[in-house]
């Protein structure tokens, strides 16, 4: 079972916005059907989706009404999550297995040509200061610490149990493995034309980014820098 709500919150054109949103989700020809539940100073959209929350709808009405706060709940086959879009950017994501505390976790996605997954990453804090978190290519993946600049790859053999948890939920959000039956996915990559790679980007998460330029992050100034080294040390090697 998957289901979502939306709040939008703010001192700001609530009304306007309301009417932006309407104007892109009739646009959106993959949009989810959704109820309204308004109230005084807050407006409430609720979703049981088939694929997943129209962000990019959101996102797009969030540029032009940068004064309001874009709230995201969710909870799909026991995880829970929760993101906040200010101004057009996540500004906050968090994510939980049922029973769990919502743990603040970013991701970055980049994706190529036919589909190809160029870059996954997902890392959250160690709690001492520094990061830990997972990276996947097309053809390979990784774990990884990294704290004061400094960059330790992990093999797949090595990390502990929070560093596999970190990993495996954003696995199971956003992506699945060859080595899967995978039986409905093999068959969205063939409508779309792509060839399934070692790892490969869920569809739904897939059509969302080809309407945001094939890219998606909520890293901060950190993981920023966590992302380059990653890139240098590793993806380029």
């Amino acid at each position: 079972m998957f289901t979502a709500i939306v709040r939008i919150t703010g001192a700001g054109r609530l009304d306007d916005f309301r009417e932006r949103l309407r104007w892109l989700m009739v646009r959106d020809e993959d949009a989810e059907a959704y109820t309204e539940h308004h109230a005084g100073g807050t407006l409430e959209y609720r979703f049981q989706p088939r694929r997943g929350i129209p962000f990019p709808a959101f996102t797009a009405a969030s540029v032009d009404f940068p004064e309001l706060r874009v709230e995201a709940e969710w909870e799909r086959d026991g995880v829970r999550g929760r993101a906040v879009i200010e101004n057009g950017q996540v500004v906050e994501q968090a994510n939980a297995r049922a029973g769990e505390e919502l743990v603040d976790t970013q991701v970055d996605i980049c994706v190529g040509d036919q589909g190809r997954l160029e870059l996954g990453l997902t890392c959250s804090a160690d709690g001492s200061g520094g990061l830990i978190g997972y990276a996947v290519s097309d053809a390979r993946h990784t774990y990884f610490r990294y704290r004061d600049g400094t960059l330790t790859l992990l093999g797949t053999d090595e990390p502990d149990e929070v560093l596999e948890d970190v990993a495996f939920r954003f696995v199971d959000d956003w992506i699945w493995y060859d080595e899967q039956d995978a039986a409905l996915e093999r068959v969205r990559y063939a409508n779309y034309g792509f060839p399934v790679r070692g790892a490969n980007l869920k569809s739904e998460k897939l059509a969302e980014l080809r309407k945001s330029g094939d890219a998606y992050s909520t890293l901060d100034e950190q993981g920023r820098k966590a992302r380059a080294a990653i890139v240098a040390q590793w993806l380029s090697q």
